[in-house]
């Protein structure tokens, strides 16, 4: 992989520089507006926001099959379900060290589809394997983390 200028060269036919720059405005919003700024406005933790937004996060989760549109249902179900999994991994590691979290996951991203693509596509098992392969560089690559 190549880093250039603080972004990734990433292949044409998978996970490109665009999909990377909304994962990132997503995460931001995630963790600038979604915890920073909703704890100084409410005058309150980072962990008591997290867990706010995880409680909320599940309560909605359980209400979506009123969502009558199948495609819009699983859209919401995805992006909730996903939301929910990064305020957990940003309650675990710690909202300072958010950007090195962020740096993480578009590298295990990137990783991931360049594994697929450009060596195990079309192979028996391709999916397990790769399933296997995260699992290494996932406890490899998170560098953010303070051993725990």
């Amino acid at each position: 992989m190549n880093i250039v200028g603080g972004s990734l060269n990433m292949p044409i036919c998978g996970f490109n520089q665009q999909m990377t720059e909304g994962l990132k405005g997503f995460h931001n919003g995630l963790v600038e507006h979604g915890i920073i700024n909703r704890s100084a406005k409410k005058n309150q933790a980072f962990e008591k926001t997290i867990e706010k937004e995880l409680d909320d996060m599940t309560r909605f989760q359980k209400e979506t099959h009123q969502i009558e549109d199948k495609e819009m249902r699983e859209l919401t179900e995805a992006l909730t379900k996903y939301a929910s999994a990064f305020y957990k991994l940003v309650q675990k590691e710690g909202v300072d060290k958010y950007k090195q979290i962020l740096q993480f996951l578009n590298k295990f991203y990137f990783e991931m589809d360049n594994k697929y693509y450009s060596e195990l596509e079309g192979q028996p098992e391709d999916m397990k394997k790769l399933a296997l392969y995260l699992n290494e560089i996932s406890c490899k690559q998170a560098n953010y983390s303070d051993g725990n």
